[in-house]
């Protein structure tokens, strides 16, 4: 915990100018350059219910969601990025938690663009907006199950009206030590109708087709729950054997109007049993709308093709309040004795608010009201409050 203590109190003590990031060098063409920034997480996390899986009626902690040490730059037509995450464990920063590294060459233009190595392999709206930047502390459940960051080859690119990508994994996650994702080809295209300087119309679809070992299909229930994850999961998983492959397809829109930010997605994803296993079979959703307050707009960018930051006018900051319903049903799966499912059909709602007390730092927090069809250890509701204190340096 101490490095952690000292990037809060170093990030406290740099004027804000200077919290752009920890440091800045270019060269005098702009062909080379380099920064080093970075992001705190420290998050507060309070549960009951159906949403607690320890033997308490009521968890709470506060703990550090992401401590985060972040390396950009280019060379020429090469940009390059790499970030590695806190290690709690050996209280240092070490390469078995490496966020992100990659390289990505441009010299095609911005039609055309080359990344290779670990990276978002751009699958679903929700999942590619940044965590210094999504409107609710945690993602919806159905973003949960999607894809992450792994070894991959990814061509991708966009224009005012579109965005594009292609992605083949050809390793998973660097962390990860049991080796269970073989390979995976995941796309993803969006158009956009309407762009203009107020007012944007976005429609997309994703798919991803997954190769490997896969035991369980699953999802986190509105919170985290701490340090340790101890909040409830909702999912399938067999109680013995394999699913050889995983498909997963979503539906995705967007729309802002001025200071109005909406969004919403549509997920199925099915598990194919290996050696007479079943299949496993779900799907779920999320409706999203958010309204700063202040005045300003949630920015977008075209490259990824998903909402980014909200950059406060005033003195006193941005003000963004927001709701979201999020839905994820495993209930088809219920009757088959060789599976275990938990909870079956899931949802919560989520209503919270953001400050954006500068470019820098931003307060989040978020109420959280779960429901589930199946009780889990006798409950089948349960209400969480989570907040968030952001530095981004």
């Amino acid at each position: 915990m101490k490095i952690k203590a000292l990037a809060i109190g170093v990030a406290a003590a740099l004027p804000l100018s200077a919290m752009a990031s920890l440091y800045e060098v270019a060269s005098d063409d702009g062909d080379y350059t380099m920064k080093v920034g970075g992001r705190i997480h420290l998050d507060y996390n309070r549960y009951d219910g159906v949403i607690n899986k320890s033997e308490f009626d009521t968890d709470e902690e506060w703990f550090f969601r992401r401590t985060r040490l972040e390396f950009n730059g280019k060379a020429k037509d090469f940009i390059y990025h790499f970030s590695v995450d806190y290690d709690d464990i050996n209280d240092s920063w070490n390469k078995d938690y490496v966020n992100k590294a990659f390289v990505t060459y441009t010299g095609w233009g911005e039609k055309t663009q080359l990344t290779v190595g670990q990276q978002n392999e751009f699958f679903g709206l929700q999942d590619i907006i940044s965590s210094k930047w999504i409107t609710g502390i945690e993602r919806a459940m159905p973003a949960n199950f999607e894809t992450e960051d792994n070894r991959a080859v990814k061509f991708h690119g966009s224009t005012d009206a579109l965005t594009y990508s292609l992605v083949y994994v050809y390793d998973e996650n660097i962390n990860k030590d049991n080796d269970v994702l073989d390979h995976a080809v995941t796309g993803r295209f969006v158009v956009r109708p309407i762009m203009t300087e107020d007012k944007l119309l976005h429609l997309g679809a994703g798919f991803s087709k997954r190769k490997g070992e896969f035991e369980k299909l699953e999802a986190r229930l509105g919170v985290r729950g701490g340090e340790d994850g101890l909040a409830n999961r909702v999912g399938a998983k067999y109680n013995e054997g394999i699913a050889d492959e995983l498909e997963i397809w979503n539906l995705e829109a967007a729309a802002s109007l001025g200071s109005v930010h909406l969004m919403a997605e549509y997920f199925d994803g099915k598990l194919f049993g290996k050696d007479g296993n079943p299949d496993v079979d779900a799907d779920g959703y999320y409706f999203q709308a958010g309204w700063i307050i202040t005045g300003e707009q949630r920015s977008y960018k075209t490259g990824i093709g998903a909402f980014d930051k909200i950059t406060p006018a005033g003195e006193m900051g941005a003000v963004e309040v927001f709701a979201r319903y999020d839905g994820l049903d495993f209930s088809s799966n219920e009757n088959d004795p060789m599976l275990s499912v938990s909870a079956g059909d899931a949802n919560t709602l989520v209503y919270g608010v953001n400050w954006y007390v500068n470019k820098n730092v931003k307060l989040s927090l978020n109420f959280i009201d779960a429901e589930v069809d199946n009780p889990i250890n006798t409950k089948d509701n349960g209400e969480a409050v989570a907040g968030r204190v952001q530095v981004v340096f």
